[in-house]
């Protein structure tokens, strides 16, 4: 583990010294102060979230995952850089939280133990990196116009108009200017190229650090060695410029960060009821002590106490195990959880954190690969270095014996060369376009799913709830139905989300005398509701259920009062009105079509306007949808999903890229990459087209980053630009690859106006 610190001596804290009083985390075995950082806790296995604001390196990261190393309590952590958080999962039989926070610090992460919470503390840390810059700045502006003044000075006055302890003074106050400059303003450069040497790879500060190093040590052996003025004038103002192009970028990336995207879009609502009303909110809107009504497959949004006598609980966003848990009354649920079966109630314990709801929902990123665009732009990059470099050298060497000259060709080539703008192309448009699809309703998991919709070919749709709208005309067929009969089979299809239980429902609320003991998802649900026993769904559903008894297969959804066979719902089911031209727009654009679905051909008829025959596929179960997703990749093609997300989600997980279409807000899937409104479906053909316009955009910023390099460069090797100049090129050739780059997404978002 030492060892570690050899390769990168700016990991960590050091903890040579005083021993540190660690008594502050005493409080933590306190089960009411501990408990502000559970995320999770069932049975041995708890999670906890803590902020640690030391964590700022590649290195933090390496070492902070391998706490399973020095606790055998502890069963995996993960670190989130971005957030400055850590999630740590452990066995509270053989550890505890007090015992993780103790390890954090000797290791020289303190974690923040405050009560205002995680947003507050990693907002202060944004404005604290901020200041620097700012601070930064300021001292290299400050020395940049005194010592172009001193120069200025020295020029007018010749060699031999200026007070011999003049020029001195002069001298002296120069260097003195200079040496904050490169120590202080500098260090960013400095301390990423000295890392990143140490690790022995060569990034992107490697180049500039060099140019930055060259011309303060010349500068400063010439004028020692009195062999010349040296050109800390230059200097500085070279490396208040390079300050101004940072400033400029890390604004940028924050008015595109994901993490911001998603806290100020992110689509989840919620049920709550407020003296005995039911309404529909969004989740920022709960606090401690509102009464939410959460049904099959919505996921909880914040903390809670179970009110409801029974519930099942799915924690598979929380720790990937996908068992439902059984709840009683008072139980404490934990926000992530996804609901089972029956709708429960819930009081709230905790105000929702969307930023953990947001994390939840990337964990399962890494189907989605990061782009191979992002990664040819990274190895461009450093091949783009190495280059910059044997140029410069080359220069220099061809401009010997003018040492002076030599000097002024290699550090300008490094500095105009800098690939920095080059990698600023994809992820600017990109998160720039992420913003803007947000706006619009559509909020996509990572930058990497835009161009992964490019990729498509093939379009696979789900039918109810996505290609038809979630409520239907429902007409009963059968035995007739008392007015508590009815009331009972609305009640207990009420706590389903399925779009056909809700059409039976109706307008009614999830009612508290319905007792639903489970719902068996893409088949049909169960309870009891009025002191009768109910069972809808499926032919087969109702036949396995009631046992030996026969029904008739026949178009419609089956109901059974009582272990009776009762007769049937017969949805009418109306085509979105947009569906017709969005197909026959994909298929204008060469993208292949098909329907998948779980339900009967009873809507043959209504769809064969929009699909040929043999691109319709009926009575599809959950894995014969995956089958069907995964024959079309074998043959070739990338395949889109569009579905619910409801009866979806393993075709979804097939699926090369995959959209939720959805109605309500409350249901995210964490299978798909991106969640769209029904209402937004008509624009999935826009999508897709723009998601090349996209790759259009940063193409045209790579080669106007290329050719700009190339004049640039070539300026520089005629030794006709000096540092100073260049310095002020680079940050100007950022502006420019940013602003094409946030103009053009923009500019080509306005079709989803």
């Amino acid at each position: 583990m030492c060892d570690y610190y050899v390769f990168d001596g700016a990991a960590g804290v050091s903890q040579r010294g005083p021993a540190r009083d660690r008594s502050v985390y005493d409080v933590l075995d306190d089960a009411a102060t501990s408990a502000r950082f559970v995320d999770y806790a069932q049975g041995p296995i708890t999670r906890v979230r803590l902020v640690l604001p030391g964590m700022h390196c590649a290195s933090c990261v390496w070492l902070l995952e391998q706490l399973h190393r020095f606790d055998p309590g502890i069963r995996s952590s993960r670190v989130d850089l971005m957030r400055k958080t850590i999630e740590v999962e452990f066995d509270n039989t053989r550890t505890g939280l007090k015992s993780i926070a103790n390890i954090l610090s000797s290791l020289g992460y303190e974690p923040l133990l405050t009560s205002e919470g995680t947003e507050h503390d990693q907002d202060a840390e944004r404005r604290e990196a901020t200041r620097k810059i700012y601070l930064r700045l300021g001292v290299a502006g400050f020395a940049a116009g005194n010592v172009m003044m001193i120069s200025i000075a020295r020029y007018v006055a010749g060699e031999s108009g200026m007070d011999l302890t003049l020029l001195r003074l002069f001298t002296v106050l120069s260097i003195a200017l200079s040496i904050p400059v490169y120590f202080f303003s500098a260090s960013p450069w400095l301390l990423s190229a000295m890392a990143s040497l140490r690790r022995r790879v060569v990034n992107l500060d490697v180049p500039v650090a060099l140019g930055i190093t060259t011309l303060f040590v010349r500068s400063i052996f010439d004028i020692v060695s009195g062999g010349g003025e040296g050109f800390l004038d230059s200097f500085a103002g070279l490396v208040f410029f390079l300050l101004i192009g940072r400033l400029f970028q890390q604004k940028a990336f924050d008015a595109v960060s994901f993490d911001r995207t998603v806290r100020s879009f992110f689509p989840l609502s919620v049920r709550r009821e407020h003296r005995g009303s039911e309404s529909v909110v969004p989740i920022d809107v709960i606090r401690t002590g509102d009464l939410m009504i959460v049904r099959n497959g919505e996921v909880i949004p914040a903390d809670s106490i179970l009110m409801s006598a029974t519930g099942y609980v799915d924690y598979s966003f929380v720790t990937g195990e996908s068992v439902p848990i059984e709840c009683t009354s008072g139980t404490m649920i934990y926000a992530g959880g996804k609901v089972v079966g029956t709708a429960v109630r819930l009081t709230a314990t905790r105000p929702v954190s969307q930023s953990y709801l947001a994390s939840l929902w990337e964990r399962t990123a890494s189907r989605t690969p990061r782009s191979s665009y992002v990664k040819l732009s990274d190895r461009f990059g450093l091949w783009f270095t190495a280059g910059t470099m044997a140029i410069a050298v080359t220069g220099a060497v061809i401009w010997l014996p003018n040492v002076a000259l030599a000097v002024n060709v290699f550090t300008a080539v490094l500095i105009i060369a800098c690939p920095c703008a080059l990698t600023l192309a994809a992820p600017i448009t990109l998160g720039t376009a992420m913003g803007v699809l947000g706006r619009y309703g559509m909020y996509i998991k990572n930058i990497g799913v835009l161009l992964e919709l490019k990729n498509a070919n093939t379009v696979v749709f789900d039918k109810t709830g996505t290609l038809t709208s979630a409520k239907h005309d429902v007409v009963y067929h059968g035995s007739p139905l008392t007015p508590e009969k009815q009331e009972a089979i609305e009640a207990v299809a009420s706590h389903s989300a399925h779009p056909v239980s809700q059409s039976i429902a109706g307008n009614m609320t999830p009612s508290s005398t319905a007792n639903v003991m489970v719902e068996d998802v893409g088949r049909g649900v169960r309870g009891r509701s009025n002191g009768h026993e109910i069972v809808i769904g499926s032919t087969a559903y109702i036949s396995e259920i009631l046992g030996d008894i026969s029904i008739a297969d026949d178009v419609g959804t089956a109901v059974a009062i009582d272990g009776v066979f009762m007769g049937r719902f017969v949805m009418r089911s109306h085509v979105r009105e947009d569906v017709p031209d969005m197909v026959q727009d994909l298929r204008a654009s060469s993208i292949h079509t098909r329907l998948v679905t779980g339900d009967t051909d009873r809507d043959a008829v209504v769809l064969q306007e929009v699909f040929a025959r043999d691109e319709m596929q009926f009575r599809a179960s959950p894995s014969e949808k995956v089958a069907a997703v995964e024959e079309l990749r074998k043959n070739g093609a990338i395949v889109l999903m569009v579905g619910d997300g409801l009866n979806d989600v393993s075709a979804m997980a097939a699926a090369d890229v995959s959209i939720a279409v959805t109605d309500e807000t409350s249901t995210l899937a964490p299978a798909s990459d991106l969640v769209m409104p029904a209402a937004r479906l008509a624009d999935l053909p826009g999508l897709l087209m723009y998601t090349h316009e996209l790759t259009r955009v940063i193409s045209a910023a790579l080669w106007f980053t290329m050719a700009y390099n190339v004049v640039g460069i070539s300026l520089a090797l005629a030794g006709i630009l000096t540092p100073v100049i260049t310095a002020i090129m680079m940050p100007v050739s950022s502006l420019l690859v940013v602003g094409m780059s946030v103009a053009g997404a923009r500019l080509f978002a306005r079709r989803f106006a």
